[in-house]
């Protein structure tokens, strides 16, 4: 029962340092963590739970500073507990119910990919097989908003990927499509440029016909709000889709 009691507690602290770490973006603290979150522990008691993550990998100490940031398995155990909202601003809805008065296929993909990237504060892929053979992305804005990625070269080697291995890219995204939603962090994704990212994939798959959608943003990025505007646009081009067929 003490171990059930612990691994709680350990999952707890670890989801909540990560949803920290996604909003302020600096190393968080024991301190930080009780005083911000309310958590019913002590200092003392977080710290020691920190370090125990830190030893498991899930963590990893700041030097300069009393925090710790989550590493790449850290974010991966807490997009394994994620809780989708799936709700929006009134002009996000908004805009997502644009795409019900277009009635040109072109049109309606290229609007999709743009909502996409707007919705979700982060860059969008989508790739087409079938109705046309085509590959979108746009967003690349987002890239350059995010402190992780002021460093001139993290930016250069991700515009090189996605302007000299987009094939390999799409290829990627097809080969995720089958399932509900996948999640790749930083090596998952199998690029060294975009290593330092976290790649969402969903899609359509129909008799001859394939539709990829993706997000790519930092390791750092707002996953539930990313998840819910992948399923929202995937939802709207499924049932636009089979209204224009």
């Amino acid at each position: 029962m003490r171990y059930v009691d612990a691994q709680k507690r350990e999952d707890e602290i670890l989801d909540i340092l990560v949803d920290s770490y996604i909003k302020e973006y600096h190393p968080i603290s024991s301190f930080y963590l009780c005083e911000s979150c309310h958590l019913p522990y002590s200092s003392a008691t977080v710290r020691n739970v920190m370090e125990s993550l830190e030893k498991k990998s899930f963590l990893s100490h700041v030097h300069t500073s009393s925090g710790r940031v989550p590493t790449s398995l850290g974010f991966r155990h807490y997009v394994e507990h994620l809780n989708c909202k799936d709700s929006f601003s009134e002009d996000e809805a908004k805009e997502l119910k644009e795409v019900d008065a277009l009635d040109d296929i072109e049109e309606i993909l290229d609007r999709s990919v743009d909502i996409l990237s707007n919705i979700s504060g982060y860059t969008s892929l989508m790739g087409i097989w079938g109705l046309q053979d085509k590959f979108y992305f746009r967003g690349i804005r987002f890239i350059l908003q995010q402190p992780e990625f002021e460093d001139i070269e993290k930016v250069r080697q991700i515009f090189y990927a996605l302007e000299v291995k987009i094939e390999q890219i799409q290829n990627l995204l097809f080969y995720y499509i089958d399932g509900d939603l996948s999640i790749l962090i930083g090596d998952e994704i199998g690029f060294d440029e975009i290593s330092e990212c976290s790649l969402l994939v969903s899609g359509i798959q129909e008799k001859g016909f394939a539709l990829a959608l993706a997000i790519l943003g930092p390791m750092r990025m707002n996953y539930v709000k990313a998840a819910n505007s992948l399923y929202a646009i995937k939802h709207k081009l499924e049932s636009t889709i089979k209204r224009l067929r």
